[in-house]
């Protein structure tokens, strides 16, 4: 990897698993700093080694190539941007929305319905006692936006970072995923586990010639 080509502030990723990325928020410290710096290369390659496919069956990322990606430092201000997180099922309105604050420091999740009302439920942690955050101004469009990118799947999950102080206002789509957290995420209370599920109907699945391996 080139770094004299990279700006002074960037992303690296993983594209084909959940996880790996290093924030690399100032670049020249970030390469005189050798344990920090191998800390980050250890992290990246074995994620680079690691097959979700093989590891929890999700057969979209079976025949992706491994890459490191290197993206834009994304900044609302002078913090990390909210995640705006839309699960949709069948391109339907119904949505709920998992809203993710301050993820690299003081880890915050709420889930709401698509009124921006609390949901009767959580991932891995009761959602009931969670106050209500601000309503984003653009929620309208938040949505919208969310449920064209969901139209030609049965369930998506549709991330999107909403930056209301950065320069200009920007909203910038994180990812399409398709299995959240690879189906393993325990729901509070158990009930909603079924209820979510009954929500999926799999119209367009194709059980592909894997089938049973």
């Amino acid at each position: 990897m080139d770094f004299s080509k990279l700006p002074q502030s960037f992303v690296l990723k993983t594209n084909h698993d959940c996880g790996g990325v290093v924030l690399v928020k100032d670049k020249e410290s970030f390469l005189k700093d050798s344990k920090s710096f191998n800390e980050a290369m250890t992290k990246l390659t074995t994620h680079l080694n690691t097959n979700f496919y093989t590891l929890y069956r999700e057969r979209h990322y079976k025949d992706i190539e491994p890459r490191i990606f290197v993206e834009e430092m994304l900044l609302d201000g002078t913090k990390d941007p909210d995640t705006y997180k839309f699960h949709i099922f069948q391109g339907l309105e119904d949505c709920y929305i998992q809203l993710t604050a301050d993820r690299f420091t003081n880890y915050k999740r709420t889930i709401l319905d698509k009124d921006w009302n609390l949901a009767p439920f959580g991932f891995l942690y009761d959602n009931a006692n969670n106050p209500i955050p601000p309503k984003p101004s653009e929620l309208e469009y938040l949505k919208r936006l969310a449920f064209v990118l969901s139209q030609m799947f049965d369930y998506v999950r549709v991330d999107l970072y909403y930056m209301p102080f950065a320069k200009g206002q920007k909203i910038v789509v994180g990812e399409l995923t398709f299995t959240h957290a690879c189906g393993t995420e325990r729901l509070v209370p158990e009930s909603w586990d079924k209820k979510l599920g009954d929500m999926w109907k799999h119209t367009s699945y194709n059980r592909g010639s894997d089938e049973g391996k």
